[in-house]
């Protein structure tokens, strides 16, 4: 590189060939001493040279800056120690400055002593000696290896990201601070099927609009309005893909907004495998809602059926016993005593039977309703397990009948289950009411509680068969919970699910 340069006080020194700098004829010695100690002290590397690239002064700063004492580089020849790939800029910007004698500058690489290669700056321009009436090329010199190194490595990091920038999968824009596009990839001209000059220097709202027919999918106006970070899923029906979008701002040192980028990836693969999979679980849902609402039905049936033919049945048994019994002659004491126990026999297994009929589908569900259902039940379960507990619930919602009423009653019923198995709880309280718009349920224990987070609790059969029942109501429940806590089941039904 050569370039002409105004006149600079350091290319004004004159050094003799003595190593001192000379002065225009009829100067006073104290300018001549004056020259000398510039020359002198100067930092940077002051020389004289002939046309031909001949050293005929060199300062003392000659060592610090190329390498060599100066003493060393009289009668040598400058060109010597250039790179030669930078030999034709060094002689041409010379040359200039010899013949316009206004200062001209380069920078080349210079070998050093240990043959490695230092980085230079150099300003010469071309004098008239007064003295001698020679043509003389004066010149500065000074090391900016350090510079340079710097400049190479922001270059290469520049060159990788570029790189980087380039072949990137997503889709890359960068705005300025007024949203204009300033830099996009290639992927982002694959994505909008056109070319840097339909993008580069237009608003983003207008490429948007013209390219996807839609003013702000990105939602880029959330960050010009103080948003640190925007993400965003978008769908192109016209073009059947999905696209996830995050705009991040670039913020100056004083916290102004100097602009975004926007990435752009397309999700289509992952978001229609998670169409899938929420397909999935929707169907395995109602299958499971099917199976419970047929297991139920199953219930009902084996209860109706135990109980009217089995009951029947051990009735009838009973009343032969006993007319066999009366039948016995008083005198006959070990067969009436036989008929006795045979009686005693039956009368517990027509008790088994109704407790296994309550269990498979306690009558007084469908002959009383749910509240009922559930005093039965919380009774039942304190007699069994000694367990203390409370009941109230107000305002029962009228949807809470057939099957909702059959889905609700298991779901308490495993939540005791629960309680009796892991809980070591001496009280438990079951409470509902109206809240707003929803129903709440609440089933909380004073046992020892859990760690809810551990993944043994959170995916026990126990309480995914509730959840599953609450969802088949389109309730939420929630669990809160910790160790030495008790634990605190608490269900929501909206609106929706009791009106």
């Amino acid at each position: 590189m050569t370039e002409s340069r105004e006149k600079q006080g350091a290319t004004g020194l004159n050094p003799d060939t003595d190593a001192a700098p000379s002065v225009p004829a009829g100067e006073p010695d104290e300018h001549q001493r004056l020259y000398r100690l510039l020359a002198e002290n100067a930092r940077e590397m002051v020389s004289r040279h002939t046309a031909d690239l001949t050293f005929l002064y060199a300062s003392p700063a000659a060592e610090r800056v190329i390498g060599y004492p100066s003493a060393h580089l009289i009668g040598q020849r400058l060109d010597d120690l250039v790179h030669p790939d930078d030999l034709s800029s060094v002689l041409s910007t010379f040359a200039l400055a010899r013949d316009t004698r206004e200062d001209s500058s380069t920078v080349f690489r210079c070998r050093a002593p240990d043959q490695r290669w230092r980085w230079c700056e150099v300003v010469c321009r071309g004098v008239l000696d007064q003295a001698s009436g020679t043509e003389e090329i004066h010149a500065t010199i000074r090391d900016v290896t350090r510079y340079k190194q710097i400049e190479q490595a922001i270059e290469r990091v520049a060159k990788e990201w570029r790189g980087t920038f380039d072949s990137a999968q997503d889709a890359i824009l960068m705005l300025d601070r007024r949203a204009n596009v300033i830099r996009v990839n290639i992927s982002t001209l694959r994505l909008l099927e056109c070319d840097f000059r339909d993008l580069i220097g237009k608003p983003l709202a207008e490429v948007t609009r013209q390219r996807l027919k839609m003013d702000d999918p990105f939602h880029v106006r959330r960050v010009w309005s103080g948003s640190s970070q925007v993400r965003t899923d978008l769908e192109l029906e016209n073009k059947s893909i999905w696209l996830r979008s995050t705009v991040d701002p670039i913020m100056a040192e004083n916290g102004r907004l100097e602009g975004a980028v926007v990435f752009i990836a397309n999700i289509t693969t992952e978001k229609q495998a998670e169409i899938r999979l929420l397909k999935t679980l929707d169907e395995v849902r109602e299958l499971s809602s099917h199976l419970q609402t047929v297991r139920e039905e199953e219930r009902r049936s084996i209860a109706r059926e135990v109980h009217d033919e089995l009951g029947h049945t051990l009735t009838a048994l009973k009343m032969d016993i006993a007319w066999l019994v009366k039948h016995i002659p008083d005198n006959d004491g070990e067969i009436r005593t036989r008929g006795a126990e045979l009686t005693g026999m039956v009368d517990q297994t027509i008790a088994s039977m109704r407790k296994i009929v309550s269990r498979l589908r306690p009558p007084v569900l469908d002959d009383l309703g749910l509240d009922a259902a559930l005093e039965w039940l919380t009774s039942d379960f304190q007699r069994y397990s000694g367990v203390e507990t409370e009941i109230a619930l107000a305002d029962l919602p009228n949807r809470f009948r057939g099957a909702r009423a059959s889905c609700i009653f298991r779901i308490v019923q495993e939540a005791l289950t629960n309680v009796s198995k892991h809980a070591a709880a001496s009280r438990v309280e079951i409470r509902g009411g109206v809240q707003g718009n929803s129903y709440r349920l609440v089933v909380q224990d004073d046992g020892k509680g859990f760690e809810f987070r551990s993944e043994a609790h959170r995916t026990g059969f126990g309480l995914l068969g509730i959840g599953e029942r609450v969802r088949e109501l389109e309730g939420t429940m929630e669990m809160h919970t910790s160790p030495g806590e008790g634990a605190s089941l608490v269900i929501t039904f909206p609106e929706a699910a009791i009106r």
